[in-house]
């Protein structure tokens, strides 16, 4: 009995009267399997390879393999029957009406219908003419069909003629998506063989597969069929969904497994439970049980590290899916007696081993945890190198994406798995300072191998601005601005606001102040406030998704549309007034293009920033800041002087040349290396900074995340990935900068 095709499918496709294999010698049928390819029938003898003229013509030659049969009750001239595929390339644009091969002895030239016939109508033709040899003859076009890279029209054929003469053999009754586009199978058969067998797939798409399978006793089949278990390995274009039919050749021909109207449809984590529980039935070559073995042992969603009965435990402090891609996971791993082999975190189908570059810490708490527990005998009461932390960039979760940690084990794997939330880099390293001794060897590795990564890959969004209101008309037409960046509070920028509403040179200036939106609200009234008592030409701008005073700044800037900006921080007091002019002069003096930076003093009249220059030769040259801690009287009388780079806490600068180099850089965590960053992104586009000695202003050390050993240690900790992260981008630029 012949199986029938899939619905609506092309193989289903009947003529309304079936064709006959002509009996003449001289005409043939001819059908096209694709654009360049004919499968061409007739009676005659052909060797397996022949020479064949298209249309007779010897400019048209091409080499045509073909399959014959035997028809024993047959006159002697058509004693044979023949499928011959020939290649049309040479044919061109033309019109294929007559095929002459060139076999031994007497040429056979055939005649071909105006009209190629439907390519199942011929197969059908075929098998019928060829009766008991009609399998061999499939098998040999088959193979034919797929040598080399079968277009989908030839697998199309392909099924399409294992179909025309294939036997039903079974169903599959269960079935269900695994890792890796392998597709677990389970039904009855009588004639698949255990072990490894190519197939071909007949769903919503016809692909080609490997099935992996083995057999097990089915005493509901009175011993005419036996179950059967298996993986297939199919092309992603296989919806298993829609699968409906699996192909394979037995020993005397083709089957057909169909897949039960009513199958059971396994999720994709239940498929390993399912998997162990057929596992102890099946019998098979070694290597497919094995690898039947390893999919019942792949992750379905369960901990199955906590079941193991070897002295290995795992535990997760936390998993985080970082901005811009990559995954952080921090935790600890026991295994005192050498059993896992590797460790890889995963997120769907994709993977990365991280025990070979992961930092170690210590976990004595985990040493003290186990130390009574039987199973850990051998465990080291002084040894408490337990915890890990790891960083892979190359992950990405989605919503959708499970994760976990897998335990590659002697002969086996365990797994745990990961919920992974959402996080920012700020709040990442806020969870690790209280853990990590920035002076520590193990912290110069965490920050080279994991956080100095993941702080380069950054790619935050810019902060977005809002204005909220303006006060005294805001005059957008006018040449100078100034951009007030708020860090630190109501009060500090009340000092400001009140110290530049004093000046003259700075009262009638448009005035933007921007203010990020976690202090927006203690800000802005008292800012209104002040501006309408001073009469103050003020926009307030709501700096949203702003970190740090520099986001802050960028927000105002790009609120303003004057031609020259003064940058100034709400830390950053002017020591007397008429700074500004003195300030314009040096900036105009240079044709308006550069960054112009006053001196910064500390409150006791120390040096704080005096100009960034480049000093040392080779490998030791480095950019250094100038009279760190010197009393201001070092600086009194100085000239203006060009330096390698400015400071944007307080500065004058073109407009078009902050817009040109696009900001600051979002991959910082703090504010020194992003401010430094700016300034030679700004030198190497072509605009220099100058240092002013006479102009001085004064200013507090900034403090981040309020005070305390626990702010200290996360500051520590922001300065190293911040330093390793500016090395990395410009050790090189700065190491072949002139001065």
């Amino acid at each position: 009995m012949r199986d029938q095709a899939p619905p609506d499918h092309p193989a289903n496709e009947r003529p309304a009267e079936a064709p006959k294999v002509p009996l003449d010698g001289e005409t043939a049928l001819v059908a096209a399997v694709d654009e360049g390819l004919a499968l061409i029938a007739g009676t005659g003898e052909l060797p397996a390879s022949v020479q064949a003229l298209l249309n007779g013509d010897p400019s048209t030659s091409t080499q045509a393999a073909t399959v014959g049969w035997r028809r024993p009750d047959a006159p002697g001239d058509v004693r044979s029957g023949f499928v011959a595929l020939v290649p049309l390339a040479a044919l061109g644009r033309g019109r294929l009406s007559s095929i002459l091969f060139r076999r031994p002895g007497q040429p056979a030239r055939y005649a071909l219908a105006r009209r190629p016939l439907p390519l199942e109508a011929v197969l059908q033709a075929v098998a019928e003419d060829a009766g008991p040899s009609a399998a061999g003859v499939v098998d040999g076009i088959v193979e034919a069909l797929l040598a080399g890279k079968p277009t989908t029209r030839r697998l199309l054929a392909v099924a399409a003629m294992a179909q025309a003469v294939a036997r039903a053999d079974g169903f599959v009754e269960v079935m269900g998506p695994g890792e890796d586009g392998v597709i677990f199978l389970q039904g009855w058969t009588a004639d698949l063989v255990p072990g490894r067998a190519r197939v071909i797939a007949i769903g919503a798409d016809v692909a080609l597969a490997e099935l992996d399978s083995a057999s097990f006793p089915r005493e509901d089949l009175a011993g005419r069929s036996r179950g059967f278990a298996g993986l297939m390995a199919a092309p992603e274009t296989c919806d298993v969904g829609r699968l409906q039919k699996i192909l394979f050749r037995a020993r005397d021909g083709w089957r057909a497994i169909s897949v039960y109207e009513r199958r059971v449809h396994l999720d994709p984590r239940d498929v390993p439970a399912h998997v162990r529980a057929v596992l102890p039935r099946l019998t098979a070559p070694t290597d497919v049980l094995a690898k039947v073995k390893a999919a019942g042992n792949r992750f379905d969603g369960r901990d199955t590290v906590s079941e193991l009965k070897l002295p290995v435990r795992l535990g997760i402090d936390f998993a985080l899916a970082m901005e811009g891609g990559g995954i952080l996971v921090s935790g600890w791993l026991l295994d005192c007696e050498q059993h896992v082999r590797a460790v890889s975190l995963k997120v769907g189908r994709e993977g990365v081993r991280i025990d070979e570059n992961w930092t170690r810490q210590p976990r004595p708490d985990v040493t003290n945890a186990f130390l009574a527990d039987p199973l850990f005998m051998a465990l080291d009461a002084e040894r408490h190198s337990h915890g890990f932390l790891a960083f892979v960039p190359r992950l990405a979760a989605g919503s959708r994406d499970l994760a976990h940690l897998e335990l590659s084990l002697d002969d086996a794997s365990a797994y745990r798995p990961l919920p992974l939330a959402r996080a920012a880099p700020r709040q990442v390293l806020a969870r690790l300072a209280s853990a990590v001794e920035p002076r520590a060897t193990a912290a110069e590795h965490l920050v080279e191998r994991h956080l100095g990564p993941m702080v380069q890959q950054l790619e935050r969004r810019a902060a977005a601005g809002r204005v909220v209101s303006e006060v005294g008309g805001f005059d957008d037409a006018a040449p100078l601005a100034l951009v007030l960046g708020v860090n630190e509070g109501a009060e500090q920028a009340g000092v400001l606001l009140s110290l530049l509403a004093l000046d003259p040179a700075t009262r009638a200036l448009p005035i933007v102040m921007a203010v990020p939106e976690h202090g927006f609200d203690a800000v802005a009234a008292q800012v209104r406030r002040l501006a309408d008592f001073y009469r103050l030409h003020l926009r307030l701008v709501r700096a949203e998704g702003a970190e740090d005073v520099c986001d802050a700044l960028e927000v105002g800037i790009r609120a303003s549309a004057a031609e020259h900006i003064i940058l100034l921080c709400s830390h950053i007091l002017p020591r007397t007034a008429g700074w500004l002019p003195r300030l314009e002069r040096a900036y105009r003096t240079r044709g308006s293009k550069c960054l112009v930076s006053p001196t910064l003093l500390f409150e006791d009249d120390s040096i704080r920033w005096a100009g960034t220059t480049l000093e040392g030769e080779g490998a030791a040259r480095g950019l250094t800041d100038r009279l760190v801690g010197y009393p201001r009287a070092a600086a009194i009388g100085a000239e203006p002087v060009e330096v390698t780079a400015g400071t944007t806490e307080c500065c004058i600068l073109p407009r078009a040349a902050f817009i040109a180099v696009e900001g600051f850089s979002r991959g910082y965590l703090g504010i020194a290396e992003k401010r430094l960053d700016f300034a030679l992104k700004l030198r190497l586009a072509g605009t220099p900074s100058v240092w002013v000695p006479e102009v001085e202003m004064v200013c507090a050390d900034e403090t981040i995340g309020g005070g305390g050993a626990a702010a200290q240690a996360w500051h520590s900790l922001v300065r190293r990935v911040d330093r390793w992260a500016f090395d990395r981008r410009w050790s090189l630029a700065v190491a072949n900068m002139r001065s």
